[in-house]
């Protein structure tokens, strides 16, 4: 950190903060979160003058939200509710020539606010308020419990941004750097079971964390938003272990060797080496009766004072396919994937002292060359980037971390669906996949992924564009981060590929550190925690430039060829030969527009056409910001300063009130389902549309008599080749009297789409005539409908 000039300390902060208050209050008062989902206290929290304001903040503890998998500790305290603060710096910072891209230069000064209480998990300090604050002291009074025997006690926390130091009764425990991961201290050797001590907790902020060249050396996630959750959010644990215990495990399977392979650490904190039993069982969290694989016994000796990795497998898979995790393609109401729990047990001296249960899909996807493969099968993905970082500032109520206060991304509350409705939306939608963009998921998010079948692109917090972070001094951080997410996500089946980082090398800025061999560095960091996963980078403009060679690892485009800002585009960017293609960020900041709704729909279906393995459009909120439910609208992103920013999403809850009856929502829903039929020629000249996106703006032309069109047929699902077409051709309307009609019955490869030739008697008239296709599979029914494809007869009959 270098001295920065002092300056006269803000007192805005206690004010935002009493203006977060009143929002939360709506919200509760709104039923927006039911009694079980927000926990209160009459407590205090900063007000002017440090004096508690009349009405408490929401601590926002939510243990769900650390997820279904994990070891389980013999004694939880829940430690959400009131605690100590005491704020130490305040940081403000001017931004360059461009308000969100660049260096800064930064002021600290000391906080001059009295000590005072706040509310922990709460969102963090700038959900309540803190808007300058960069350095605070946390603290509160602990009882330890005692359990039987020798025991390892652990301060766990849900996640705190950044650089956490704790104190046990004024010893120094040490320190961890985190972004949006869980920040854990074993803090056994401070603590006297049975008796209290004083926690102290000092978090800086990302503000603290600021580099001599005013760059952040922390990925801190989205460096335009200053809505970005610091201090100590999600959770806040006291958790007590025995002495030996089970401290993670990660499950492998391999549909390919239809085998089952899992790592343990067993963590022994005593000062001498022990013997352990390790046993376990598979069962079905479907309550399915799979022919499992016996867990075999296993003992190990684990040295003092040490953590020891021990391999079980591989062990034969028996259950067949029907047994594996698939996405719910195409979408089914109610759909559930198949999922699988293995439950372990570490048993010293005759006595069990440590239980593990993770929850995991059996499934593999592989890169092969220029395509996917999820469990031997060609798979696309199509979707969406979730940017939580905009989902921050609600009808500029307040401030959060999205993912773990606003209804919509929790549990379903009274009047609210919560996230699985989001999952939901997404896979009505036709999405197969989403991309947690910049901002990681809860594991809460992941776990309901996992049920409903909806695949996740997990990205880590490191982001490029903006130019505010430095990967030379910052290095360390950001492959511990990557580490961390990883560890703590790999068990999700729903999570299938990592994006190691967002646009880290843009023609338009210089991020000191970045290039190859930062990428190299970020990708062997995920190889050494996981192997079983493709790894990719989401880059700008060019997908050739720092496409490493690994078979397993690929370059995607944004905003190909230069179409930027918010212009038409179906470009697959044409990356290196023999590696997947696609292009995942486009449309944007058009996204807003009625036009660019019609853009977010056509030019996708266009790439899907070239044999795109990723399209993603980006973003739906900026379209549709209600696919989480409660949200009425957001902010566009406002960092570069075009027109459409600032602008509210063109449709949100309060003024789309039937979703799936809206045509653009429809034709989103058409050109992204699985097994789309579309007139070729016609959804080419249409793909522009208009400023009121209208659809169509052209009607094709066919001549009275025999016409032929060419059809477009995709077969994106993974299982089954044989696709039925049933069309029909209707006068005046597209209900109107049928002049034509019959099935195309074909084959199509998995993953591929097929062009055929559609032939039809054209009647002599001077009504419009309407195409309605359907697209059915074998014991599917009919799973594509449309009617909007229309056609004028030329040189008809007067």
């Amino acid at each position: 950190m270098t001295t920065r000039p002092t300056r006269v300390p803000s007192r805005n902060g206690p004010r935002r903060w009493l203006r977060a208050i009143a929002a939360a209050t709506a919200l509760v008062s709104a039923s927006l979160f039911s009694p079980a989902t927000v926990a209160s206290t009459a407590s205090g929290a900063p007000g002017a003058g440090g004096a508690p304001p009349e009405t408490s903040a929401p601590t926002f503890a939510h243990s769900y939200l650390g997820g279904v998998s994990g070891p389980r500790p013999a004694e939880n305290v829940d430690l959400a509710g009131t605690w100590q603060f005491d704020p130490v710096t305040t940081t403000t910072c001017t931004p360059g020539p461009r308000p969100t891209m660049g260096p800064m230069t930064c002021e600290d000064t000391p906080a001059t606010e009295e000590s005072t209480t706040i509310e922990v998990p709460g969102g963090g300090w700038l959900k309540q308020g803190w808007d300058d604050l960069s350095v605070a002291d946390y603290q509160r009074r602990i009882r330890v419990p005692d359990i039987a025997g020798p025991q390892a006690t652990k301060l766990a926390f849900g996640a705190i941004n950044h650089r956490a130091t704790v104190w046990v009764d004024g010893r120094k425990v040490g320190s961890q750097v985190t972004a949006f991961t869980p920040s854990v201290f074993d803090i056994s050797d401070y603590v006297e079971p049975g008796s209290s001590h004083l926690i102290r907790v000092r978090v800086e902020g990302r503000k603290a964390l600021i580099g001599d060249d005013g760059r952040y050396t922390v990925p801190e996630g989205a460096s335009w938003s200053d809505d970005v959750a610091q201090g100590i959010f999600r959770s806040a644990d006291l958790q007590v272990f025995p002495a030996v215990h089970i401290s993670d495990t990660f499950v492998q399977t391999s549909v390919a060797d239809r085998t089952l392979t899992y790592d343990v650490e067993l963590t022994n904190t005593t000062g001498m080496a022990r013997k352990v039993r390790l046993t376990g069982t598979v069962d079905s969290w479907n309550d399915e009766n799979w022919a499992y694989p016996a867990v075999p016994r296993r003992m190990v000796t684990v040295p003092a004072h040490a953590t020891k990795t021990i391999t079980v497998g591989p062990l034969s898979w028996r259950a067949g396919s029907e047994s594996y995790w698939w996405p719910n393609i195409p979408h089914r109401s109610g759909y559930r994937a198949q999922l699988h729990d293995l439950r372990l047990q570490a048993t010293t001296a005759g006595i069990t002292t440590s239980r593990s249960r993770v929850r995991f899909g059996f499934r593999e996807l592989a890169q092969d060359g220029d395509h996917y493969e999820l469990n031997g099968r060609h798979i696309n993905f199509r979707g969406d980037s979730l940017q939580g970082a905009n989902y921050d500032n609600i009808d500029h109520h307040g401030r959060s971390d999205a993912y773990d206060t606003l209804p919509g991304f929790l549990e379903p509350s009274q009047g609210n669906g919560g996230w699985p409705q989001v999952v939901d939306n997404y896979l009505r939608l036709n999405f197969s996949g989403v991309r947690i963009h910049q901002i990681p998921a809860t594991p809460y998010m992941l776990d309901v992924a996992d049920a409903r079948g909806l695949m996740i692109q997990d990205e880590t917090a490191i982001r490029g564009s903006n130019n505010r972070q430095n990967f030379i001094t910052g290095r360390d951080n950001m492959l511990q981060h990557t580490a961390d997410l990883v560890r703590r996500d790999r068990n999700h089946a729903s999570v299938l590929r990592w994006s190691q980082s967002n646009e880290p090398v843009v023609g338009y800025t210089d991020n000191p550190g970045a290039g190859a061999e930062f990428d190299e560095a970020l990708y062997q960091t995920i190889m050494a925690m996981d192997t079983t996963r493709p790894i990719s980078t989401d880059s700008a403009v060019d997908a050739t430039a720092g496409n490493l060679a690994h078979a397993n690892y690929t370059v995607f485009c944004h905003y190909a060829d230069g179409v930027y800002p918010a212009a038409y585009t179906e470009s697959v960017c044409n990356g290196p030969a023999g590696k997947p293609q696609g292009q995942t960020e486009f449309v944007w900041p058009g996204d807003n527009t009625p036009q660019g709704a019609v853009w977010f729909a056509s030019g996708s279906l266009r790439m899907r056409g070239q044999g795109a393995s990723d399209v993603r459009p980006y973003t739906l909120l900026d379209l549709w910001s209600s696919v989480v439910p409660g949200v009425k609208r957001t902010d566009i992103n406002v960092e570069w300063g075009y027109p459409t920013a600032g602008l509210h999403p063109l449709y949100g809850e309060d003024n789309l009130s039937a979703p799936w009856a809206n045509p653009h929502i429809q034709l989103i829903q058409n050109a992204f389902n699985p097994v789309a039929a579309v007139d070729t020629g016609f959804w080419n000249a249409n793909k522009i549309s208009n400023e009121a996106g209208e659809w169509p703006t052209t009607t094709g032309s066919v001549s009275p008599g025999r016409a032929t069109r060419a059809l477009t047929v995709f077969n994106d699902t993974l299982h089954g080749t044989r696709v039925n077409v049933t069309w029909s051709l209707h006068v005046g309307t597209s209900d109107g009297k049928v002049t034509d009609h019959g099935t195309i019955k074909t084959r199509i490869a998995l993953g591929g789409n097929r062009q055929l030739p559609l032939a039809f008697e054209a009647p002599d008239t001077d009504q419009p005539l309407y195409l309605e296709l359907q697209v059915s599979k074998p014991g599917e029914g009919v799973l594509f409908h449309d009617d909007s494809t229309v056609y004028t007869v030329a040189d008809a009959t007067p």
